[in-house]
C-alpha cells in the first residue's frame, strides 16, 4: 500500500521543472502543407476563396473503403462511427464538376509541379523519375470522393539548423481539402457538417521530415527556414491559413504524437514542451494502473443510474437535460481520488483530457467529475452524498457523472474507460491533436496507417524535367544583399525581403536616385501599416503603379517628401489627388507664411507656435526645413 501511495503522491507532484530534452529522448519531425499560387491542381478553376452565398447544395454520405492493402484505416473507421452526413456549397463560376467528384480530374497543373520541384532542387532533394498519383482515403468529408490526391514529387532532402541537418524524406503535391464552415444537427436528430468547395483541389506542397528535430526552438527554426525557402519561390499563397504545419513529438518511452495545424511559429516550442510533459504524466499514470492492477471490469462494474438523485437538483443544465429524457450516470474511478484535477501538463487536468476525448468520439458537451469544485453546479451537499452512497464510494475513490441520453452516456462512460484501459496497456496511444492557443492540446482522431493509400485510376503518371528549373535567390540572402547594396538597416531589409514588394523596391531604388533607398522601403513596407492603423484604410488595395507615380513625383521635386503619407491617404481612398497641392514651397514662401502666422498669434509662446506652424506646412514644406527657418524668424 506505501508503495501505491508513493506513486500516486509523484504522478500529483507538478513542479514543472526544467526538462532535459536529450535525457527524455525527445524528437519532432515537421510536417508542412503550403498553398500555391496557381489555378487548382485537377482543373483549371481559379484558386479563390469566396464568402458570399453559394447557387450549388449538394448533400451526401462517405463510407470507408479497404485501401491497396486490404485493410480499412483505422482514422476512416473514427469517421464512420461518427455518422455523419455532409452537406456542399459550390459556385457554378469558379467550381466545377471535378470538385463535386462528377467528373475525372484533369492534366496535373504543370505551373503547380514545377513550383514543388523548384523547392525540392532548394533542398538538395532528388526528384522522381516519375510522378505517379495516389489517393489518399479521407471520409471526414473534406472531399467529396472520399480520397484526397496526393503525389510524390522528390526525396531525401536536406535542411541546415543550428543543431544539425534535418532530413526531409519526402515532398509530395497534393490538393487542397474543402472548407467546413458549419455543423450541427438537423431536424431528426442527425448530424452534419457542411464544406464549401471553393478551397477544395488548390494545389499544394506538402514537404515531410525526419524526427531529426531534438529540442523546440530546433523545432520552431526548422519550420521557419522551410516557410523561408517556400515563400523564397514567389509562388506560394500569403496570407493565414495558407500553410499549415503539423508537428509530430515524441519521448524515449512514449510514442508519436501528431500536432495537427500548429500554425503560431513562436507558439511551436511551447506545443512540443508541453506534448513531452503530457507523455511523462501519461507515462506516470501508466504505472499507477498496473500497480495498483486495476482492470476494465473495477470501472465498469460500477456503473450506475443516479438520475433519481438528481431530479429535483438546483443545477439547470442538469434540471433541464433530466426533463428533456436525459440521464445521469456515475461511475466509479478506484483509488483515484485527486488525480482527475491533477496538471498532466500545465493548463491540462487528466479529467480535461478524458472530456475532450468522449467530445470528439460521441459529441457529449463534457463531463463531471469529484476533483472539480462541485458546488459551482449548484449541487447540495445531499446530492452528492447520495451519489457517494450510491456509487458505493471509498475515501480513496473518485467518481466521473455524464449527463445524455442513456444509450450515448453509457457509450462515453465506456470510452473513457477504454482510454483509460490504453493508459494502462499502451501508454501514449498514436493519435493528432489539436494545437490550442495557450500551449496545451486536444485529441482530434487515431492516427492514421498504411491502409489509406491506393493508386489513382483517372490520371496518367508525369515525366519530371528539372532542365528549365531555376533556383531563386532566398530570401534571408535577399535581406543581406538590401542591407550591403542599399544601405537598409537590418530589420527593414529583413521585414522587405519576407514582403511581396521586394520587385518594387528594387526597381524603384535603381531608377529614383535623388530618393534615399531605405526611404522608398519604408515607403513601400512601414508607411502604408500606419495608415491603415491609424485611419482604418485598405493599404492592400495600393497598386505598384501608384507607388511608381508618387516616387516620380517626389525624385524630379514635384511634390514635398513630408507630402507621401497625405497622398497614400488618398491613393488607398481612391481619391482624385491633384499633385499641384503638394508642391514643395521655396524658402522664401515658407518665410512668409511663416512671418502671417507669428503675426496673427503674437501671443503665443514659441513652443506652442511650433505645432501651428508645422500644422499649416504640413505636406508642402520639410519639417526640418520649418524648423530652421522659424527659428530664424524668432531671433530676426
Amino acid at each position: 500500500m506505501a508503495e501505491n501511495k508513493e506513486k500516486k503522491h509523484k504522478l500529483e507532484e507538478n513542479s514543472w521543472e526544467k526538462l532535459d530534452y536529450k535525457e527524455l529522448g525527445l524528437r519532432c519531425g515537421i510536417e508542412i502543407h503550403q498553398r500555391l499560387n496557381t489555378h487548382k491542381l485537377f482543373c483549371q478553376c481559379p484558386s479563390i476563396l469566396r464568402d458570399d452565398k453559394p447557387d450549388i447544395i449538394v448533400k451526401r454520405k462517405l463510407r470507408a473503403v479497404a485501401g491497396e492493402l486490404g485493410n480499412i484505416d483505422i482514422a476512416a473507421k473514427h469517421e464512420t462511427q461518427k455518422d455523419i452526413y455532409f452537406v456542399y456549397e459550390a459556385y457554378s463560376d469558379t467550381t466545377c464538376l471535378v470538385e463535386l467528384d462528377e467528373e475525372p480530374p484533369h492534366l496535373m497543373n504543370q505551373e503547380a509541379l514545377n513550383t514543388v520541384l523548384q523547392v525540392s532542387l532548394m533542398l538538395k532533394a532528388k526528384p522522381v523519375d516519375e510522378v505517379q498519383i495516389m489517393r489518399k482515403t479521407v471520409i471526414n468529408g473534406s472531399n467529396t470522393s472520399g480520397f484526397q490526391r496526393t503525389a510524390l514529387v522528390a526525396t531525401h532532402g536536406t535542411l541546415d539548423t543550428k543543431e544539425g541537418k534535418v532530413k526531409i524524406p519526402t515532398i509530395c503535391v497534393e490538393e487542397e481539402a474543402a472548407k467546413d464552415v458549419t455543423k450541427g444537427v438537423d431536424k431528426d436528430g442527425k448530424r452534419f457538417v457542411t464544406y464549401r468547395l471553393d478551397r477544395l483541389g488548390i494545389p499544394l506542397i506538402e514537404m515531410a521530415t525526419d524526427p531529426d528535430i531534438f529540442s523546440p526552438q530546433q523545432c520552431m527554426e526548422a519550420a521557419a527556414k522551410l516557410g523561408m525557402i517556400l515563400r523564397s519561390t514567389g509562388k506560394v499563397a500569403r496570407g493565414i491559413g495558407t500553410i499549415r504545419q503539423d508537428v509530430n513529438v515524441s519521448i524515449a518511452k512514449g510514442d508519436r504524437i501528431e500536432i495537427k495545424g500548429a500554425q503560431d511559429l513562436k507558439l511551436i516550442p511551447t506545443w512540443v514542451e508541453y506534448e513531452a510533459r503530457r507523455q511523462i504524466s501519461i507515462l506516470k499514470l501508466q504505472n499507477f494502473l498496473n500497480n495498483n492492477k486495476l482492470k476494465e471490469q473495477d470501472f465498469e462494474k460500477s456503473i450506475t443510474n443516479l438520475t433519481n438523485v438528481f431530479k429535483n437538483t438546483n443545477c439547470k443544465f442538469v434540471n433541464n437535460a433530466i426533463k428533456k429524457g436525459d440521464q445521469v450516470i456515475g461511475f466509479v474511478l478506484p483509488k483515484m481520488n485527486k488525480m482527475l484535477g491533477n496538471e498532466i501538463c500545465p493548463n491540462k487536468r487528466l479529467g480535461t483530457e478524458l472530456s475532450d476525448y468522449i467530445k470528439v468520439k460521441v459529441g457529449l458537451g463534457g463531463l463531471i467529475h469529484s476533483d472539480e469544485k462541485l458546488d459551482k453546479y449548484q449541487f447540495s451537499e445531499e446530492e452528492i452524498n447520495s451519489t457517494k452512497k450510491e456509487l458505493s464510494l471509498n475515501e480513496n475513490d473518485a467518481f466521473i457523472l455524464i449527463v445524455a441520453k442513456e444509450k450515448i452516456a453509457k457509450k462515453g462512460i465506456n470510452l473513457i474507460i477504454e482510454k483509460l484501459m490504453q493508459f494502462k496497456n499502451i501508454g501514449i496511444v498514436r493519435e493528432v491533436r489539436k494545437p490550442n492557443p495557450d500551449g496545451t492540446t486536444s485529441f482530434m482522431r487515431p492516427m492514421p496507417g498504411g491502409s489509406r493509400m491506393y493508386p489513382e485510376t483517372d490520371t496518367m503518371p508525369l515525366k519530371t524535367d528539372i532542365t528549365n528549373i531555376k533556383l531563386p535567390e532566398l530570401l534571408e540572402e535577399k535581406a543581406k544583399r538590401y542591407e550591403k547594396e542599399f544601405k537598409l538597416g537590418s530589420d527593414l531589409a529583413t521585414a522587405l525581403a519576407k514582403s511581396t514588394q521586394h520587385d518594387l523596391f528594387e526597381a524603384c531604388a535603381k531608377k529614383f536616385k535623388n530618393i534615399k533607398p531605405a526611404f522608398i522601403a519604408e515607403t513601400i513596407v512601414s508607411t502604408p501599416k500606419i495608415i491603415s492603423r491609424k485611419h482604418k484604410l485598405n493599404t492592400d488595395s495600393l497598386k505598384d503603379d501608384q507607388f511608381k507615380v508618387l516616387f516620380e513625383k517626389l525624385d524630379s521635386g514635384n511634390i514635398a517628401k513630408d507630402s507621401v503619407e497625405d497622398i497614400l491617404i488618398s491613393m488607398a481612398k481612391n481619391e482624385t489627388i491633384d499633385f499641384d497641392k503638394f508642391k514643395p514651397m521655396s524658402d522664401k514662401d515658407i518665410e512668409e507664411e511663416i512671418k502671417n502666422i507669428i503675426k496673427n498669434n503674437k501671443d503665443l509662446e514659441f513652443k506652442h507656435l511650433i505645432p501651428k506652424v508645422m500644422g499649416a506646412l504640413k505636406g508642402r514644406a520639410e519639417g526640418k526645413k520649418v524648423m530652421e527657418l522659424l527659428k530664424k524668424s524668432q531671433n530676426s
